[in-house]
């Protein structure tokens, strides 16, 4: 027993002492994002003004059967994060889609997924959570009706609304 306790002792020396190649990564790339910064363009403009509502201000597209957003709308939702944070008195609806492919009641997760997605996005960049409402529409609202990937691309989607 005590030299099988040694064998293992000694196997896990070796083994802990030894070394692993490491490859190299010639050229990282990051992006870097300051939220807090405003142009002097932001602070002489009411963004507010811009705002038509009733009416989608950003859609969000999301991949097939995903509710993760993808990096290309990430700026359109730092400006609603700043728009927010500089005006609350707005209260922002998020609406989730689905494509036609899936049960009903999938789809109504998913799409509702997506909106919460979003929400959460906003929430971790400084929205208050009193100022967002989510709900998942499923497959019921398409934008385009044909069944083929196309109009499949354009319905997976979540719109973000501006109501009083």
């Amino acid at each position: 027993m005590k030299n099988a306790l040694i064998l293992i002792f000694t196997i896990f020396f070796i083994f802990a002492c030894s070394t692993t190649p490491v490859e190299k990564v010639e050229v990282q790339e990051t992006t870097t994002v300051d939220l807090t910064e405003k142009s002097t363009e932001e602070n002489r403009v009411d963004p507010m003004n811009e705002v038509d509502v009733g009416e989608a201000f950003v859609t969000v597209y999301f991949d097939y059967d995903e509710d993760t957003l993808k990096e290309e709308s990430l700026e359109s939702l730092f400006t609603i994060s700043r728009m927010m944070k500089g005006d609350a008195r707005y209260t922002l609806l998020v609406e989730g889609h689905a494509d036609e492919r899936g049960t009903r009641e999938y789809n109504l997760a998913l799409s509702e997924r997506r909106a919460k997605a979003i929400e959460d996005f906003l929430v971790a960049t400084g929205v208050s959570s009193f100022n967002i409402e989510v709900v998942g529409y499923g497959e019921e609202s398409p934008v385009d009706v044909a069944s083929n990937e196309t109009a499949w691309a354009k319905n997976r989607r979540a719109e973000v609304f501006f109501i009083r």
